[in-house]
């Protein structure tokens, strides 16, 4: 009778959904449709689905054991989300929230249920219309909800013929109240609690045409507390009862009787106990089935134990213990389509088929996480509906790539071929990342390749900058300087050579393999290699770009030549490790003790100029470069040119009475490469000026500790000169040069003359064959004023044109013009300038040496 009602119910509804369809103007219809070509067929279709959600309320009435009622309320539970699913769904969702109602009660006495009342009422519906184009010929399109992407896909099509399907997809959403009435009983007497029960016995290892038989029993010291009210077992298909046997042969439902167990199908088995007088089960009662722990709920006073096991019966199947498959295509490039390839292969490949393969596009969202969004199956059956088709591999796309395999009749695969050991494809074990899932009671076994397909460009070569060379004590240091966007440095790494098993890398995590055994510096007398290992960045992931055995490598500028075995790359091509790229001594470092400048003119005379004569000694590691004499921080006289503009004011002559600090410029000769050597001064370097040691201070704006290549220093020597006296003058180079290059016409002619004489003439007369001498460049001075150069100049004895193959002039040039702020500090910066050359020549050469 409830069933009727409901069955009406939902009559009335669809009648009334009918009405309203048709009472929609044939105009309405007639303009959704309007844009189908004339050959293409409209469809209406129709998709319903139902949802349910359970309210239970019962009337509860607590009797004593003299039947007075002591107690009524309303108690109501509900399964709150709506579900879907048949009516046994239904039923077994009602008999839940009956027994969380009345479990609490049952352990006060006697739970007996009246009538149960049934209303379903229609909460909403839902709906959406998709849209299916079939052609005449070729795969479907779907256009989801789109209704305008298939206007616009018929205005490109107007030639399309086939039919045009439009599913309305209906879900409706019912509520079903059951409301009864629930009495409660007391017990007259307190009976004693079933804390376990154990049953033994229970029959699972039916064959096939076997008939259900009651063979359990209850253990024997439980004999006489509760006994065996029925057992049953039940025939499931799309998990709804179909058939069932009870041992109590009482009837339990409308249900056929299972009579004999049949192959392929699903048996569940269930069991009912009855306490005997004087004791109940409760919801605490434990319950043992042949040993193995069950779950069970009362039933009134009954304690119900359901799905106690689920058996398949089936005929006896060989085990497939092996599995290969071969010529599955995994190389795939851009624009290339799918194609099925695979083949079985190995002893056992008569006994199983290829059901389809597939290659899946995956896409990482916002939350990183990898979502399949295209298929490709070599079995058009195996497509669901709404399954997005790719048919190329697109640039930058990530591809995984499965393959199902069915056993033959008589034959099942081993579960144990999941651990992927006896499963080869191409000839080769699984790659890592790979699985193996047996299914279907072990008729199909699918096989995960565990390596992605990156279709899209191969790393040419990888710029790197490093820090290679290192002096004995350095720290190791790490640079971060790969230039490509689409490459990311994972690690780089240093090694010692000698076996100790020390090393260090930039990253922590790969530091912990080497158990404490960190270089914290470098060891003279050792050897260290190198390498380095990089990946894809996020960037070159989104390019598809991926690493081969073709990748080369540069380090600061210069291509690195490797074997193929110093070159590992992963499957994926997404990251690759340089192994052994070169091996570095660290530089031994010599403090220069004590720097001599010998010869300096350190006494003069008032009206004297300044004369500079110092030099340093034959045969060390440092050289003198320039001299001064310095009355203040703006006033002084320097040996250098390129530094004459050190001084805002220049001193010409030497004053009485005025007290003039001496200062020098000296450089180490930095690294030594036949001797690995790197020559520096210290913070604690002496200085002798004509054998006498002086102190010195470093000019203020040098920042070095002094452990470095230059020292340029004003030191405590001073001078005050006499009253009277001269200089004598100053002298300076003439020279005269063919000014050819690639052959020498005739020696350079060298004169050293006092300044204000007469420039000297050149010693004979300049010839050359084939050329006539055409005079110097510059012009010849009368007088000597300073350092001067001369180059003859040619006309060709076959040409008109003006000779061209004179050497550049190489006469001296005047440091440019610095202004009248121009002061020490300045020039001490650009001798940094100049210092960062020597310290970069230096790295090239070791450079050369490392190589």
């Amino acid at each position: 009778m409830k069933e009727r009602t409901l069955k009406t119910k939902l009559l009335t509804v669809l009648l009334t959904l009918c009405m309203v369809l048709s009472i929609v103007p044939i105009t309405a219809f007639a303009a959704e449709i309007d844009f189908l070509p004339q050959g293409v067929t409209y469809l209406n279709d129709l998709k319903h689905t139902y949802h349910k959600q359970v309210n239970v309320t019962a009337n509860v009435s607590v009797k004593d054991s003299n039947g007075a009622v002591v107690e009524t309320k309303q108690v109501t539970k509900s399964s709150e989300e709506f579900m879907e699913g048949g009516v046994g769904a239904l039923q077994a969702k009602l008999a839940a929230l009956q027994a969380e109602i009345e479990t609490p009660y049952q352990a006060s006495g006697t739970v007996t249920r009246g009538p149960v009342s049934a209303q379903t009422i229609v909460d909403h519906f839902e709906t959406a219309s998709f849209y299916t184009f079939t052609p005449a010929s070729g795969d479907p399109v779907k256009f989801s909800t789109d209704l305008d992407a298939a206007k616009q896909y018929f205005s490109e099509h107007p030639d399309a013929t086939g039919t045009f399907t439009k599913l309305l997809d209906m879900h409706k959403y019912l509520k079903h109240n059951y409301t009864y009435d629930l009495n409660v009983q007391e017990n007259s007497q307190p009976t004693n609690t079933i804390t376990a029960a154990t049953i033994e016995n229970a029959k699972f290892d039916y064959q096939l045409g076997d008939a259900p038989q009651a063979s359990a029993w209850v253990a024997v010291d439980d004999m006489d507390k509760y006994e065996i009210a029925y057992e049953c077992w039940q025939q499931f298909e799309n998990n709804e009862p179909v058939a069932a046997w009870y041992s109590d042969n009482g009837s339990h439902g409308s249900l056929p009787t299972i009579t004999e167990f049949e192959s392929g199908k699903h048996y569940v088995y269930f069991l009912m106990l009855k306490p005997k007088d004087g004791y109940s089960f409760n919801s605490e009662t434990t319950v043992t089935v042949n040993g193995e722990s069950v779950k069970s709920s009362l039933s009134g006073e009954y304690l119900y134990i359901p799905a106690v096991k689920t058996i398949t019966p089936t005929k006896q199947n060989s085990t497939l213990t092996a599995v290969d498959v071969e010529n599955v295509k995994l190389d795939y490039q851009l624009g290339n389509a799918p194609q099925a390839s695979a083949k079985k292969a190995g002893t056992n490949q008569d006994k199983y088929d290829i059901l389809f393969e597939c290659w899946e596009k995956q896409e990482k969202d916002a939350n990183d996480t990898m979502n399949t969004v295209g298929y490709w199956y070599s079995d058009e059956s195996c497509y669901s509906d709404g399954d997005v088709r790719f048919s190329t591999f697109e640039k930058g796309g990530r591809y995984g790539y499965s393959v199902k395999l069915q056993a033959k009749d008589g034959y099942t695969f081993d579960s144990n071929l999941t651990n992927t050991e006896n499963v080869t494809l191409n000839g080769a074990s699984l790659p890592f990342g790979s699985w193996v899932m047996v299914m279907d009671d072990g008729k199909t076994c699918l096989i995960q390749y565990g390596t992605e397909l990156r279709p899209g460009q191969a790393v040419e070569k990888i710029d790197f900058n490093a820090r290679i060379n290192f002096n004995a004590g350095d720290k190791p240091l790490f640079s971060t300087g790969v230039i490509d966007p689409i490459v990311d440095t994972d690690h780089q790494r240093w090694d010692a050579n000698d076996g100790s098993g020390y090393g260090i890398t930039s990253s922590d995590y790969w530091n912990e393999r080497y158990n404490g055994k960190l270089i914290t510096e470098f060891e003279a007398g050792k050897s260290y290699t190198y390498g380095v290992y990089f990946k894809i960045s996020d960037l070159g992931m989104e390019e598809g770009y991926r690493f081969d055995k073709n990748t080369k490598l540069y380090i600061n500028g210069e291509e690195i030549t490797l074997t193929p075995d110093q070159i590992n790359v992963d499957d994926n091509g997404e990251t690759i490790w340089f192994s052994n790229v070169l091996t570095m001594t660290p530089t031994t470092v010599k403090v220069i003790d004590v720097v001599e400048i010998n010869g300096v003119t350190v006494s003069f005379k008032d009206g004297d100029k300044p004369v500079f004569t110092g030099k340093s000694p034959e045969g060390v590691k440092y050289a003198y470069n320039c001299e001064w004499w310095e009355l203040d921080s703006k006033t002084g006289a320097i040996s250098a040119d390129f530094f004459s503009g050190a001084y805002e004011n220049k001193i010409t002559a030497f004053e009485a009475g005025k007290t003039y600090h001496y200062g020098v410029y000296v450089k180490a000769v930095g690294y030594v490469e036949s001797e690995n050597t790197t020559y520096l001064f210290g913070s604690n370097t002496k200085l002798k000026i004509n054998g006498e040691f002086v102190n010195y201070t470093r000019y203020e704006g040098d920042e070095s500790d002094g452990s470095d290549g230059t020292m340029w220093v004003l030191t405590d020597l001073t001078m005050t000169p006499e009253a009277g006296g001269t200089t004598p003058a100053e002298k300076y180079t003439v020279t005269y040069t063919d000014g050819v290059d690639g052959e020498e016409i005739f020696k350079d002619q060298t004169y050293t003359v006092e300044a204000g004489k007469a420039t000297p003439a050149f010693n004979g007369t300049p010839t050359r064959k084939g050329y006539t001498f055409v005079g110097w460049k510059p012009a010849v001075a009368a007088t000597v004023t300073g350092n001067a150069t001369y180059e003859a100049t040619w006309k060709s004895n076959t040409t008109t044109t003006t000779p061209s193959d004179n050497k550049p002039n190489t006469g001296e040039t005047t440091s440019p013009k610095t202004g009248d702020t121009s002061n020490m500090l300045l020039w001490f910066a650009l001798l940094f300038v100049s210092g960062a050359g020597v310290i970069g020549a230096t790295v090239y050469s070791k450079k050369k040496r490392v190589r």
